[in-house]
This record gives C-alpha cells, sequence and structure tokens, in this order.
C-alpha cells in the first residue's frame, strides 16, 4: 500500500511545484511590466526629430508647471492715484472718530472749569408757595377750619470765605484741561503715527512684490535656458533640479510679499477710509537728518507729549493738595432774603420780611477724614513724580536707541546701495558669461540670489529709517508741527494744503471736527473729479512715444486735409490717450496724419488695424516701424520744407514796417453799469464767468450777445482778474429763470446765482486802481505793414546800381521810422531800473524774495511801485509771451526774515497775498526771457545790416540764405547755461551722490561733453547740446542700453 502511495505522492509534489513556479513566473512578469510602465510613465518625455535618421536621438524634459506663478502685474495699480503722506495724513485725521472723541473730552473739562468758576458769583433764588389746610378741630361753629397759605421768598447767598477753596478747586481744573488738551493732541499724534505706519507699509510692501517678481522673472529665464540646454543634452538634471528648486522658492517668496500687500492695503483702508481706497502712497524718499542726542534729549525733555501730561497732572495734584487743606479753615457764608406773606391762617393784612444772614461754619472734627485726604493727595503727588522719573528714564534709553539705530542704518544704507550695484554688475558679467556657456549655473544662481537679498535689505534698511525718523519726531514733540498741523485751532485740518484734495474738497469748504460740536450745517459739494484734457492726454502719449524702442511699430491713419480734421477725429474716436497728430509734406502739399498706439509685434497692429477698419474708419491705415515715424515727427518739430525751383515770372521786394497803434480797450455797457452799481444790496444777480484779461472777457460777452445786459469790470486776487456778472432781479426765481435762458454758458462756465452787494463791494474795493478810466493811459501794440517798393519782371530791364541806390534808401527810411516809434518805449523801460535788479540778479540762490504782484502790463507794474513807494526796494522785469510785469520785493537771507517785511507791508499790499519764495526760481524766469530777446535782438541787428546785401543778391541771383546765430563758447558747461533755451539736451540718467562717480566711470563720458545737475538727493547727468531734436534723438542711441535716457529742453533743465 505504502509503495502504491510513493509514486502518487511524488507526482502531486512534482504538479505543485510547477503550479507554484508558474505562479512565481507570473509574478515576476508582473513586477516587470509594472516597472517598465512605471519607469515609461516618469521617464522623460522624447521628441524624435531630422537627427533620428542618423541614429541620434533628442530628449526633451517638461518645464516647471509655473501656473501659480502669479505676476506682480496681477495688482494693477493702473487705476490708482498717486498720493503724497501730508494727504494721506490730513484724511486720516478727518475720518477719525478718537480724534473726535479725545476732542469731546476736551469740551467737557472746560464747561467743569466753567461751572467752578460761576462759584465766584452769587445763587439767587425765588420760591413760591401756595397751600390749602383744613385743621381739625375747627371753631365752635364748624368740626374743621379752613384755610389758605400764600406766599413768595427771594433768597441771595454768597460764600464770603472758604480758605481758598473755590481759587485752588479752579487751578487744579485749569490743569486738568491742559491735561485734557495734551490728550487730546497725543490722541492726533497717535492718529498720525498709525498713518505713517499704514502709507509706508503700501510703499515697501509693493517695493518688495517688484523686487522679488524682478527676480522670478530672471530665474524664469535661466530656467528656459538649463531646460533648453538639458534637451540638447548640454546640461545635467542636478542643474535642472537645481534652478527648478530656486524658482519655487522665489515662487513662495513673492506669494508671501503679496499676502504682505494685501494685508498693507487693507490696513491702510482701515487707516484712512474708504475715501482713499484707490490711492496709491509712493513717498519714501527724506531728507533725514538728526541733531546731536544731548540737544534731542533735552527737546524731547520739554516737549515729549506723555511727560507733559505728568507736568500738568502734577501741578492740577499740587492745587488738590491746597484744596484739601481748606478743610480746616472755616466757611462765612451770607444769605439775603425777602418774603412776602399773601395769605395764611387768621390773615390779616399783608407781611413782609426782609432778613440778612451771615453764617460761619467750622468743622471741629469727623474721625480724620479731612487729614486723610490731604495725605491722599500727596501720595498721589509722589506717585506722579516717580512715574515721571521712570518715563524720563525710558524715554532717554528709547530715543537714544532710535538715534544710535538712523546713524548706524544711514551708514549700512550706503553699503547696500553698493552692494546691490555691484550684485547687478555681476550678475550682468555671469548672465553674458552663461549664455555663451563660459560660467557655471551655481555662480550665476548665487549671484542672482545675492542681488535678490542686497535689494530686499536696502527696503529694509529704508523703511527702518524712515519710520524710525517719524518716531523720534513723536518723541520730540516735532510731529504735529512737521505737518503743520495745531490741534489746537479750530480749522488744524487745512484742505488746502492739500494736493490730492482739492479734487475731493472745494476750497472754501473746510472740514473739522468740530462741525458735530458747534451743530453748523456743513454745505458738501459734490465731488468732481479733474479730467485730464485731450491736449494733455497727447502730450503723455507722445512722450511715452519718444522713448519708445525703435524696432516696435506704430498705425499710421493719412491722410487729413489740417491738423483741425485729425483732432475731430482723436475726439470722435476717443482715442486722445494713445494718438497724436502731425504735418508730412506729400506732393507739395501739407498732410496731417495721425500716430496711433504702440505695439511690440506686428501680428497686434494688424489685428488692431482690422478693428479700425470694422468700425468704418475711411482714411487709409498702415502699419509703420516707430523709427519711421519719429523721422518724420522730427522733421515736423523742426519746421516742414518743401523744395520748388524757384519762381521765372517776377519777384516782388516788400518791405514791412512795424509801427505802434494803439489798442482799443473793451468797454462795459455804461447804462447797465449805473444800474448794477446802483441796485438795492437784496437783489440778486449772476455770476458768469472770471477770465485772464478785459479782451477776452470783452470777446467772450460780444459773443454771446449779452452786452447790454452785463457789467464787466477788472479786480485783484493775487493777479488781476475780470469778472463777468449778468442782470439785476428783484428775486432768486427770477435769476433761476433768466440763467436757464443761458443755456450754452451754464454747460461751459457753470455760472452762479448770488446777492448783487457782495460784487458791487468787490467792484468799489478795485474800482480806485483797476476800474477808472484814465485817457493818458494807452496801451499800444506793434502792427507790421508791408509796402511793395520794387517790382522786377523778368523782360524789365533796370539799372541794378540804381535798384541798390533806392533800396539803400529805403532801409534807412525804416530804420528812422522804427527808432522814432520805439523811443517811448525804451524811456519806458529805462525808468523801470532798479538799484535792487543787480542785487537781485547776482544774489545766492540759496536767498528769498517777497513776489508782490503780477500785473498786464510794464507799465501799469511802473505805476503800482510809485503808487506805494516802494521803488527802491523793488525789481521789475517782464517775462512770457504776453509780456506781463512781475513785481518782486528786497533780497532776503531767510524765510523768517520774508514774514517779517510781509508784515510791515501796507494793508492794501497785504491783501493783495504777497508770499516769500526761494529767489532762484525769480532769476531763472527773468533769465529764461530776457536772454531769448537779447538774441532775438542781435538777429534783428545783424538783419538789418545785411538787409542791402540781401536783397541785392534776391535781385541778382533770386535766391535768399538763411541767417545763422553763431555764437562761441569756451567750454560745454558755458554753452549748457549760456546758449539758447530752445536747444536740445539728453538726459543720460539719475543716480545718488555716492555712486556718481562709479556711474560715469561706467559711461566712460568725456568731461567736456556732459554736465550734472543735483535734484534732491539725486544728481543729474545731461550729455551734449544739439539745434534740433532729431540730432538728440540720434546721438542718444549710443546710450541705448540706459533704459533712463530722455530728451529734454535747455530751458527745462537750467
Amino acid at each position: 500500500m505504502k509503495k502504491n502511495l510513493i509514486p502518487y505522492l511524488t507526482i502531486s509534489l512534482v504538479f505543485t511545484f510547477s503550479l507554484n513556479a508558474q505562479e512565481i513566473d507570473n509574478t515576476v512578469d508582473n513586477l516587470k511590466e509594472n516597472s517598465i510602465k512605471l519607469l515609461n510613465e516618469k521617464s522623460i518625455n522624447k521628441v524624435y526629430s531630422d537627427l533620428e535618421v542618423k541614429g541620434m536621438i533628442r530628449t526633451t524634459t517638461k518645464k516647471l508647471d509655473v501656473s501659480n506663478y502669479v505676476s506682480a502685474s496681477e495688482i494693477s495699480f493702473d487705476k490708482y492715484q498717486k498720493v503724497s503722506l501730508k494727504d494721506v495724513v490730513l484724511e486720516t485725521l478727518s475720518y477719525s472718530d478718537l480724534v473726535k472723541s479725545s476732542r469731546e473730552k476736551v469740551i467737557q473739562s472746560q464747561l467743569k472749569l466753567d461751572d467752578a468758576i460761576a462759584d465766584y458769583f452769587p445763587t439767587l433764588n425765588l420760591e413760591y408757595s401756595y397751600a390749602k389746610t383744613r385743621h381739625y378741630p375747627g371753631d365752635n361753629k364748624q368740626r374743621y377750619k379752613f384755610y389758605n397759605d400764600r406766599s413768595y421768598r427771594l433768597v441771595m447767598s454768597q460764600n464770603l470765605y472758604s480758605g481758598g477753596a473755590t481759587h485752588t478747586f479752579i487751578e487744579s481744573l485749569r490743569q486738568s484741561l491742559l491735561v485734557e488738551r495734551n490728550k487730546y493732541k497725543i490722541a492726533v499724534q497717535e492718529e498720525l503715527t498709525k498713518a505713517i505706519k499704514a502709507y509706508f507699509g503700501v510703499v515697501f510692501s509693493k517695493k518688495a512684490v517688484e523686487v522679488n517678481d524682478r527676480n522670478m522673472k530672471q530665474l524664469q529665464k535661466i530656467l528656459d535656458i538649463v531646460t533648453i540646454k538639458y534637451d540638447n543634452g548640454a546640461s545635467s538634471i542636478g542643474d535642472l533640479t537645481s534652478i527648478k528648486a530656486s524658482v519655487a522658492n522665489a515662487q513662495t517668496k513673492l506669494i508671501k510679499d503679496k499676502s504682505k500687500l494685501n494685508e498693507a492695503l487693507r490696513y491702510y483702508e482701515y487707516v484712512v477710509g474708504q475715501k482713499f481706497s484707490k490711492t496709491l502712497p509712493f513717498e519714501r524718499d527724506f531728507d533725514i537728518k538728526l541733531a546731536q542726542f544731548d540737544i534731542l534729549y533735552e527737546r524731547a525733555v520739554k516737549q515729549n507729549p506723555n511727560l507733559k501730561n505728568y507736568y500738568f497732572n502734577i501741578e492740577a495734584e499740587k492745587h488738590k493738595v491746597r484744596n484739601a487743606k481748606t478743610s480746616f479753615s472755616p466757611r462765612v457764608d451770607l444769605e439775603l432774603s425777602y418774603e412776602d406773606v399773601m395769605d395764611q391762617e387768621d390773615y390779616e393784612g399783608p407781611e413782609n420780611d426782609f432778613v440778612g444772614k451771615i453764617k460761619l461754619s467750622y468743622n471741629i472734627f469727623n474721625g480724620g477724614k479731612d487729614r486723610n485726604k490731604v495725605l491722599k493727595s500727596y501720595s498721589v503727588l509722589r506717585d506722579l513724580k516717580f512715574r515721571l522719573n521712570e518715563e524720563t528714564k525710558k524715554l532717554k534709553w528709547n530715543l537714544s536707541k532710535l538715534h544710535t539705530s538712523i546713524n548706524s542704518v544711514n551708514q549700512a544704507l550706503k553699503t547696500t546701495k553698493s552692494e546691490v550695484v555691484s550684485s547687478k554688475e555681476a550678475v550682468d558679467a555671469y548672465w553674458e558669461a552663461f549664455k555663451l556657456g563660459e560660467q557655471d549655473l551655481n555662480v550665476l544662481l548665487q549671484g542672482q540670489r545675492q542681488l535678490n537679498s542686497a535689494e530686499l535689505e536696502l527696503l529694509k534698511f529704508q523703511n527702518s529709517n524712515i519710520e524710525d525718523y517719524f518716531l523720534v519726531l513723536s518723541f520730540t514733540g516735532d510731529l504735529l508741527s512737521f505737518f503743520d498741523i495745531d490741534p489746537e485751532s479750530d480749522k488744524f485740518i487745512d484742505f488746502s494744503n492739500s494736493s490730492y484734495n482739492t479734487n475731493l474738497y472745494n476750497d472754501s469748504e473746510e472740514k473739522t471736527i468740530l462741525d458735530e460740536v458747534k451743530q453748523e450745517s456743513v454745505k458738501v459739494e459734490k465731488v468732481v473729479e479733474v479730467k485730464p484734457s485731450i491736449d494733455e492726454n497727447i502730450n503723455n502719449f507722445i512722450s511715452m512715444f519718444l522713448q519708445t524702442k525703435q524696432e516696435y511699430y506704430i498705425l499710421n491713419i493719412s491722410s487729413f486735409d489740417n491738423v483741425y480734421k485729425a483732432f475731430d477725429f482723436i475726439k470722435e474716436q476717443k482715442i486722445d490717450k494713445e494718438s497724436f497728430a502731425y504735418d508730412k509734406v506729400e506732393k507739395y502739399e501739407i498732410k496731417t496724419n495721425v500716430a496711433y498706439k504702440i505695439f511690440e509685434n506686428e501680428l497686434d497692429a494688424t489685428t488692431e488695424m482690422q478693428k479700425l477698419k470694422d468700425l468704418g474708419i475711411k482714411q487709409n491705415i498702415e502699419i509703420k516701424k516707430v523709427k519711421e515715424v519719429k523721422e518724420l515727427y522730427a522733421k515736423y518739430l523742426e519746421g516742414l520744407k518743401i523744395e520748388v525751383e524757384p519762381p521765372k515770372t517776377k519777384v516782388k521786394i516788400i518791405e514791412k514796417i512795424q509801427v505802434i497803434k494803439p489798442i482799443n480797450e473793451f468797454k462795459t455797457n455804461e447804462e447797465f453799469k449805473e444800474k448794477f452799481l446802483n441796485a438795492p444790496s437784496d437783489k440778486f444777480t449772476i455770476n458768469v464767468a472770471t477770465f485772464p484779461s478785459l479782451k477776452i472777457a470783452g470777446e467772450f460777452v460780444e459773443k454771446e450777445g449779452i452786452y447790454n445786459n452785463s457789467f464787466v469790470f477788472k479786480y485783484v486776487e493775487g493777479k488781476e482778474l475780470v469778472k463777468v456778472m449778468y442782470g439785476v432781479f428783484d428775486t432768486y426765481e427770477q435769476a433761476s429763470q433768466a440763467l436757464d435762458l443761458l443755456d450754452e454758458i451754464k454747460k461751459t462756465y457753470f455760472p452762479i446765482i448770488e446777492k448783487i452787494d457782495s460784487k458791487q463791494k468787490l467792484y468799489k474795493q478795485n474800482s480806485q486802481n483797476l476800474n477808472e478810466d484814465n485817457k493818458n493811459k494807452v496801451e499800444y501794440e506793434l502792427v507790421t505793414k508791408t509796402k511793395t517798393i520794387i517790382e522786377k519782371t523778368k523782360d524789365e530791364k533796370t539799372s541794378k546800381e540804381a535798384l541798390k541806390q533806392e533800396v539803400i534808401k529805403e532801409n534807412n527810411k525804416q530804420e528812422s521810422l522804427k527808432k522814432s516809434s520805439l523811443e517811448p518805449l525804451q524811456e519806458q523801460i529805462s525808468q523801470n531800473k532798479s538799484s535792487l535788479k543787480q542785487e537781485f540778479l547776482e544774489a545766492s540762490r540759496d536767498a528769498y524774495s517777497i513776489n508782490l504782484a503780477t500785473l498786464p502790463s510794464l507799465q501799469k507794474a511802473i505805476e503800482f511801485v510809485k503808487d506805494y513807494n516802494i521803488e527802491k526796494d523793488t525789481f521789475v522785469f517782464t517775462f512770457g509771451k504776453e509780456n506781463f510785469a512781475k513785481v518782486m520785493y528786497k533780497v532776503l537771507n531767510t524765510y523768517q526774515e520774508g514774514l517779517e517785511a510781509i508784515n510791515t507791508l501796507p494793508k492794501a499790499l497785504k491783501n493783495n497775498s504777497p508770499y516769500v519764495e526761494k529767489i532762484y526760481r525769480k532769476q531763472d524766469l527773468y533769465y529764461k526771457y530776457h536772454k531769448q530777446e537779447k538774441l532775438k535782438e542781435q538777429e534783428v541787428l545783424k538783419t538789418e545790416e545785411k538787409a542791402p546785401f540781401e536783397k541785392e543778391n534776391l535781385i541778382n541771383n533770386i535766391k535768399e540764405e538763411p541767417l545763422v546765430q553763431k555764437t562761441t563758447f569756451k567750454d560745454f558747461k558755458e554753452q549748457f547755461y549760456n546758449d539758447f533755451e530752445g536747444k536740445y539736451t539728453i538726459l543720460i540718467g539719475s543716480v545718488s551722490k555716492d555712486l556718481l562717480q562709479e556711474y560715469l566711470t561706467k559711461l566712460s563720458l568725456r568731461d567736456n561733453l556732459y554736465v550734472t545737475l543735483e535734484n534732491k538727493d539725486k544728481v543729474e547727468i545731461y550729455y551734449g547740446v544739439f539745434d534740433t531734436q532729431e540730432e538728440a534723438l540720434n546721438s542718444s542711441k549710443n546710450f541705448s542700453g540706459i533704459d533712463e535716457t530722455s530728451i529734454k529742453l535747455l530751458g527745462e533743465v537750467r
């Protein structure tokens, strides 16, 4: 049996092993398939190219998924309006409820003081009583007895002596009022600190996002290059993963900084208010200079708001101690009363009593309450002194820490700036070498990380420096004065000092925190957003266009018959922000083209061109390079020239004579003037508009057809203006009906209805100097008359010598006429030469002067100076195309001297709103116009000298030669500061003073071809002087590697 089982067992074991082996083989096969599949899933994608035919296979790898990466431009600030720190501070104070609450506490403290002062006055009380009484038992006849009680009593009471309790109590309340006022200032200062923190939080968070965004883009470029190299087998997987890790790390930093920026914006909106939610802080350059620590500490001990609180509290507590001691003194009161009884029990007739009473009271014993009260006051006084000492020590420590921090950070800023510059140069060098394969990736990444860290560290230092500086101002008590804020003034929030809020509030409307206390209804005007004009938009686009790269594209829309039709097209299509018009010559005709929008590539330009054609624009539209349009625009600025053959028929030589002719000045309707001025003060009139000159106002009145019912007069408000008033009406409703009829005027000038007496007073105030007729004062204008003196045809035979003599004769006549016509003007100008002129023009640019007035003509300026007898201290000069006259008063060393000089002026001059300003502004204004006039005068003289010979050449050759004004200079700097202001120069860049030499060395500029001008803490570098803008543009191509180059007029930068 056993023998039979052995074969079966053997067979079964073999079968079992075979099954297990098959399962093992299947498992191994499955593992191989899975591993192959896994390898295929994780392997690098293969892209086969034409090289595969030759047996070469190129592998590529997927780029890092940067779908989570968001450019810094995602947070768009395009619609945000830039706002200064001063504007944010003012808006924060007007928005803060804590400031208003603190102001209420000041008012409450003032009322307590007023209540205490009332104790000095007697108290007068009137008492009246009326009663009915039922008395039991009654008399013999009745059970009850009934009678009335009726009387009045007048009582006057007055404290005569209380040991000085009233006086000490009032003095302690006075000090308490000072405490509340100081707490109010502290509340204002705390709101300022919050506003400053919110402002710079946004500024530096935004800068940090920009720095990290720039770093992210650079790393992405490196990743793209490394990926391409890896795909071509020129880079290792280690380099690829290393740069991917760097990109991921930079992406994390960027996300964190964006989160901080969002938090900063939310905090900024919380502090400043919803009205400023679409404003963008931008200021971060402040001139930070600290005095010595001992001076700062001494000032802080006197002015620190927290210490002043202790000073006032200690004084208040001293008066409380004195008040507590008055409890040990007797009290004497006087009481006078008068009582009149009109009815009572068993009343027989009128009864009255007059009582005088002096009451003496003195506490003998109350368990030690008075003594404890005095001891408690002494204890409070000692407590305040201990806390004052501790606060003083704490202030000294904090101030010392900030002083050291600011000084050390200032030094660190210099080294960090140098590090940033050096790191940029190093990274640029690494980049070039890396592109050529000569630089290791790790070195480039290390340089990029170092640059990013240095830029972030620089922002951190700048933020720390500014916040520490304002914290020092708060410790020394100078923070409020830094922003010109006086919380004790009822109108300390002065929006007239704001640049942003002039768009939000009317100048005459003051927003104060006492509006609710005074319960005055404040008329809030609608917020009118001041939008830039079409001309401003076009000028902004031209500036951007001139700085655009040459290889970009632009759409050229042609042709318009004239510039007016081109502007109408721009208005209709609403493209003034992205277009401008210019002229060009086409077949001896001047045509106007419109340049529209700038594109980086031709595809975008083609798409936009198709959109315009779909809109039904009939004009010819073509795509041009920016370079081509720049050349056409430069020719347009220089002046278009049409070259034609000289005419062969005849030549006319025309003499031009300038003659002085009186100007017919506009005069208002005399009948309506009398009606207006003699109208009762309760009448109404319409204030139509205000114009800068009488000529413009007269043209307006005649154009609108309101001459017979209008009154036009001059007045002074900082400068001479002209007011146009319309109609005299009995009621406001009649004036409203008349205003509705002035429909076209309403759309443009926004006239308003007002009481007539205000304008009658305004006219009378200005009638003596401005509106009285003076027949002796006649204004003149130069009128050019032409006269044909020679007419020569081709067929006529005239002697050249005789013609030359005739030309010379006519020129002599012209010269004598011109001299005789200009003699009165020269005599008038010579009278204006002041002894102050040389002192004014040679004064230091740091000096000050007082701007007294701006008048429409030199003659009126001279009369103005003579009327006030200030010829010795004034300098008068003309400026502008309209020849306005400026009156400057004295040369002063300091701004304070200017304010004192204004206070000494007559009241009439003060009403003209004179102000103190740096003298260099008016020196530059004088040289700007008078140097140009001098050059023109030289050109006129040379033209007159050459006139006979030029005309002779014209007759002989039928050809004119252009007059060239040549001026020689010793060196480039002399040319830069003295050459004609209409010439051009190139602004190469703007750097800090510390980096100037390093920057100049990098540019390798020759010393004789550039100048440097200081602008705040920066230095601007200007290169070359060019006659035309086209020459400057061509020369600027040599600095194509510099982003900041721009073309400037000499007159703008000097």
